[in-house]
């Protein structure tokens, strides 16, 4: 499988498949950019996180019919990482946090995923297009 790529020192563009091959490759490409920015551990290590997060749950929950095209954009402030895919509608802002379980054999395992990108992300925006298109945009800041 190929990977549709465009890259520039501050802007990186790819469109994967959302199975578990493309976001592996994905993640693969996203990491190489990564490392051409010198970011700082903690920073590098959220946008890896939310990456991963995002992309498998697309993969996994959202059923999209074609391609996912994913961005990463930064300045000296923050990155953004923007995903459009054609999926089931899902606006993450309006899902509740789950509940904290009282002791550890009331905890399940997964379901933590929006509790992490919530607290790494500063901002979070998510549309539905007119197309039926979900467009999802995580700002992490840079310290």
């Amino acid at each position: 499988m190929t990977i549709e790529s465009a890259m520039t020192p501050s802007h990186h563009a790819l469109r994967f498949l959302a199975t578990q091959r493309g976001v592996e490759e994905a993640a693969a490409s996203l990491r190489r950019f990564l490392d051409e920015m010198g970011l700082g551990a903690a920073t590098r290590y959220n946008v890896e996180l939310a990456f991963e997060e995002v992309a498998g749950n697309i993969m996994r929950h959202g059923s999209p019919a074609s391609d996912v095209e994913f961005s990463i954009a930064s300045d000296r402030r923050e990155i953004v990482l923007t995903f459009d895919d054609d999926g089931v509608a899902f606006d993450p802002r309006e899902q509740p946090e789950p509940p904290i379980p009282e002791s550890i054999d009331d905890a399940v395992v997964g379901g933590l995923g929006l509790v992490l990108l919530r607290r790494i992300a500063s901002r979070i925006d998510y549309t539905r297009t007119a197309h039926g298109r979900n467009h999802l945009s995580l700002a992490i800041s840079t310290y």
